[in-house]
């Protein structure tokens, strides 16, 4: 029996020994902040390197999908309800001297927050501003006065706000312009669609207890605990543990978006196995969510079918254009994963029922949607009429590698990967219609 136990303790502790040493885990190490997962702010820095097209070939058309930049939490729940439960804590004696500090610092992450849930914060206004000097710096053909640039957005504040200091920044560097800016739901069927029949299959029965087991197994929040409050009996009587846990990580990933961003921190009350554990939990969420789990069939991403083929359509529709235009496009940042996922680019259209194996596949959430993330699909030809248009997408400004073949790659042949987009599109169209026609 003891032989068994220690077998038992050894299979779960492996897994988590290894996964510390993957490339993720060194990324999570070298900024904590990435932990955030979705809620990373993407950095901008230094411009990321073009492959030289193929010669002649120059950009004519962009069709930009981005996520809204750095914002407060959309939820106030996340502060008040955090807040509350320290400051009754601490009316009681409740709380240790890191407890008590801990709780100044969520005093003013919360008087920083207050009524600006879901706005774009200062940080998210410079960012969106330096993500659009960056790609007008980089793509100076598509930058021209005769050129024309449609932008939207879809009905939400903080992507609204995206769009217009994108838009500010465009009119500062680009005179004359010629521009329109529009929100609207009549863009919703394709910038942020609904879909009752796959939303209701996210999470079945099977799908709950699988995360739920995964949950467990990357949980334990007693030293935490013990180390914010001095009465565990309280903890046991007053505290759900585990979600005032998901509460403080939350937060803690919200710090770096507020204007104490480098003067206060919330991860330092973590250790390093913690955080991974936490980023973990979220990261499987938002696969399942968003990703191509097989648990729940794998169609998720499926989602966003409407705005591939709308990319599709609007890239043969470019054709016969003379001068340069770009489509900016604004919504949320699970479009942005699901659209990459649906279109597998760098691998992250991964189908998978083990949430363990998401590390090893380097499926991971900050590196797919942060806050300010793009998939920019570029066109370019050698002029009008050209039969052999090419296409680049940059998933948040890097060349993105797609899964079709190519003897130019990361440049794609416009044709090849129409062809694919869509009969991928159809197969699942007709897959769908069949199932539904079995079950009437």
């Amino acid at each position: 029996m003891t032989n068994q136990i220690i077998g038992i303790v050894i299979s779960v502790l492996f897994p988590l020994s290894v996964q510390a040493q993957t490339e993720i885990g060194k990324e999570l190490k070298a900024d904590v902040n990435r932990a955030a997962g979705m809620f990373y702010t993407r950095p901008v820095g230094k411009m990321p390197h073009d492959t030289p097209a193929p010669a002649g070939k120059k950009p004519f058309y962009i069709n930009h999908y981005g996520c809204p930049g750095a914002y407060y939490l959309d939820k106030p729940e996340y502060y008040t309800e955090t807040y509350a439960i320290f400051a009754k804590a601490d009316s009681l004696g409740k709380l240790t001297k890191l407890g008590q500090d801990v709780f100044h610092r969520i005093s003013l992450l919360c008087d920083d927050a207050k009524d600006r849930y879901g706005e774009l914060t200062e940080k998210g206004a410079q960012q969106s501003r330096a993500l659009m000097k960056q790609m007008v710096e980089r793509f100076p053909d598509m930058f021209t006065p005769d050129g024309y640039y449609s932008v939207r957005s879809v009905v939400e504040n903080r992507c609204i706000l995206t769009m217009q200091e994108a838009l500010l920044q465009l009119s500062a560097m680009q005179q004359p312009l010629t521009a329109r800016s529009k929100t609207s739901q009549q863009e919703k069927p394709f910038m942020n669609p609904e879909d009752k029949q796959l939303t209701d299959m996210r999470l079945d029965s099977l799908t709950k207890a699988r995360f739920e087991r995964f949950r467990l197994l990357n949980s334990d929040d007693g030293r935490l605990m013990g180390s914010l409050f001095n009465d565990q009996n309280y903890v046991i009587t007053n505290i759900d543990a585990s979600e005032l846990t998901k509460q403080l990580f939350i937060l803690a990933g919200d710090m770096q978006h507020s204007t104490s961003a480098g003067k206060l921190m919330l991860y330092d009350i973590f250790t390093p196995q913690e955080i991974h554990r936490n980023w973990r939990k979220q990261n499987a969420w938002h696969y399942i969510n968003y990703g191509g789990c097989t648990l729940n069939g794998g169609y998720q991403a499926y989602l966003q079918r409407a705005l591939l083929r709308n990319m599709m359509h609007m890239g043969d529709s470019m054709m016969c254009r003379e001068t340069p235009l770009m489509h900016l496009r604004y919504t949320h940042a699970s479009v942005v994963m699901s659209l990459a996922c649906l279109m597998d680019l760098d691998g992250y259209g991964l189908h998978t029922s083990n949430l363990d194996s998401l590390e090893a596949y380097g499926w991971a959430n900050y590196r797919i949607a942060p806050l300010g993330g793009s998939i920019e699909m570029i066109h370019y030809r050698s002029g009008r009429g050209d039969p052999d248009v090419l296409v680049k997408v940059l998933l948040n400004g890097h060349e993105a590698r797609l899964p079709i073949e190519s003897d130019c790659a990361p440049y794609y042949h416009w044709n090849d990967v129409k062809r694919y987009y869509l009969r991928k599109l159809y197969r699942y169209e007709n897959r769908r219609f069949n199932s539904n026609a079995k079950e009437r």
